[in-house]
């Protein structure tokens, strides 16, 4: 798993970073863990029919929850969940912790990690899903190991679901994170991911493509007159969707997908580029689709 500040090209990508930031997390808390609880009703309900069973006292692990982990806290609150993430980020940020971060993802995470703080985005994330959810927030448990998913710190056997939203597409080698996941899964458990496409609009995760998606030009960092107006905030491994599929195949024998498809750009917008010769070798699938969603059921149980 790649450190975060490798993928930032300048200080100027930087604060489009953070100001991105900013707006997209401080314009409108409460929607945003509805629409992040919704996800997390939806994948639980997702792994409980393919487990036959509940998804109570039930050992969970989440790879790379993020900082504010939504997911982790909601489903510990019936179950045994923990995350595995290159960055643990404290609850406090002392002298200690920010020298950690420092050491550890560099000087541009540490400056996205304070702008988090000083923003009170956490906080107060965390304060409107204990809301939500009718608890207190102290009852919100979020435990953290620091690891890679390409060779998770964890026994064989050991969880009894493993989930993961947008993580696959940031590992060097996401087959070994796979053959990791089929490895500490129980018999009989669920793994589910949902994979951010490279080939997607917003693939390159530039950060104005997710504020508004006409921000650039259609599939802008796959096209050679508009690569360079691309400005990706993160290292991406830039496979493909058959090479995802290829790799889930051999890793998870038996595993279901399906495509979330975007309303943005439209298939008419990509007919238009095809007819002047644009964005030959991808298939429609592919550049339409923003998500592969991958359920999978290990055998036995």
């Amino acid at each position: 798993m790649q450190s975060y500040s490798r993928g930032i090209r300048s200080l100027r990508g930087l604060l489009v970073e953070l100001i991105g930031l900013y707006r997209r997390q401080t314009r409108d808390i409460p929607l945003q863990v509805s629409q992040a609880l919704e996800i997390q009703r939806d994948t639980v309900a997702a792994i409980e029919e393919l487990r036959g069973a509940p998804l109570m006292d039930c050992d969970i692990l989440e790879i790379g929850p993020g900082q504010t982990r939504l997911f982790l806290m909601a489903t510990g609150l019936t179950n045994r969940a923990i995350g595995v993430d290159m960055e643990r980020t404290p609850d406090r940020l002392g002298p200690a912790a920010l020298w950690r971060i420092w050491r550890q993802n560099g000087s541009l995470r540490l400056v996205k990690t304070l702008g988090r703080s000083v923003m009170g985005i956490d906080r107060r994330t965390r304060a409107e899903l204990a809301r939500q959810l009718g608890v207190r927030p102290a009852q919100l448990h979020n435990r953290i190991v620091q690891g890679d998913a390409q060779a998770l710190p964890f026994e064989d056997s050991s969880f009894d679901a493993v989930v993961s939203t947008s993580v696959f597409e940031h590992l060097e080698h996401p087959d070994q994170a796979a053959a990791e996941v089929a490895r500490v899964l129980r018999p009989g458990g669920v793994a589910r991911m949902i994979t951010h496409l490279y080939t997607s609009h917003t693939g390159a995760h530039d950060t104005r493509l997710f504020l508004d998606p006409h921000a650039l030009p259609p599939w802008p960092h796959l096209r050679a007159g508009t690569r360079d107006m691309v400005q990706s905030n993160s290292y991406l491994n830039e496979w493909r969707l058959a090479d995802y599929r290829r790799a889930f195949k051999d890793q998870w024998p038996g595993h279901s997908d399906w495509l979330g498809i975007e309303d943005y750009p439209a298939q008419s917008d990509l007919d238009r580029l095809r007819a002047a010769g644009e964005l030959e070798g991808f298939v429609d699938d592919e550049l339409r689709a923003s998500v592969l969603i991958t359920s999978w059921r290990k055998p036995g149980g």
